[in-house]
């Protein structure tokens, strides 16, 4: 499946489930191949399975939420995001995802809670401090943006778009020359909304 031969990969995941039926696993797998071509109806009967045969992996749970967000169906996702958080209470990622599903259901201070749980767990999740810093700087709170952001591009140096919301979260916390420091090196690294920040606040 690395490879994009997604079709193939069912393929062969169909005579691994021949083989052996109680294999959920194996349905699990072919849910996400069946969910990387968009069939979606196919995908959900396989993640179904796949809990049906071994209710206490959160994995499938944890497809399906992707799924059902797709779909907008936001509350289903939510449920699914509840039961891996339930199975997998030391996966960053399912904290990552159900905050960012948090901040599409307008939820902002759940979400909040999320981002910080998935950043506690593991420190290097990038994703997870940039989301905390998004979400931060959206409820107004600048000095926890800053310092989230700060986290995020200490991680990886050439996230323009992370400099960018640090930028802009520093110079609305009064810190005008920083701010427009990193809004030059978010440009400078191909961010391209940068550039008209940089003409509206740094001139």
């Amino acid at each position: 499946m690395q490879e994009g031969k997604t079709r193939e990969a069912i393929e062969f995941i169909n005579k691994a489930i021949e083989k052996d039926d109680a294999n959920a696993d194996a349905f699990n797998l072919r849910g996400v191949a069946y969910y990387e071509l968009k069939e979606y109806p196919s995908a959900l009967l396989d993640f179904g399975q796949a809990i049906k045969l071994q209710p206490q992996s959160y994995r499938p749970y944890f497809n399906r939420a992707l799924l059902y967000t797709d779909e907008n169906r936001l509350d289903s996702a939510f449920a699914d995001y509840n039961k891996s958080a339930e199975l997998a209470p030391d996966t960053a990622d399912v904290f990552l995802n159900r905050g960012q599903l948090l901040v599409l259901m307008e939820k902002p201070t759940e979400a909040i809670a999320d981002f910080e749980k998935a950043t506690k767990l593991d420190d290097n999740n990038k994703q997870a401090w940039y989301n905390l810093g998004n979400t931060y700087y959206r409820n107004k709170d600048y000095k926890k943006a800053t310092l989230a952001f700060r986290q995020t591009v200490r991680l990886d140096a050439a996230y323009g778009k992370a400099f960018y919301g640090l930028g802009l979260a520093q110079w609305n916390d009064g810190e005008k020359d920083l701010g427009c420091t990193n809004l030059k090196q978010a440009s400078n690294l191909g961010y391209s909304d940068a550039a008209n920040a940089l003409a509206q606040f740094c001139q």
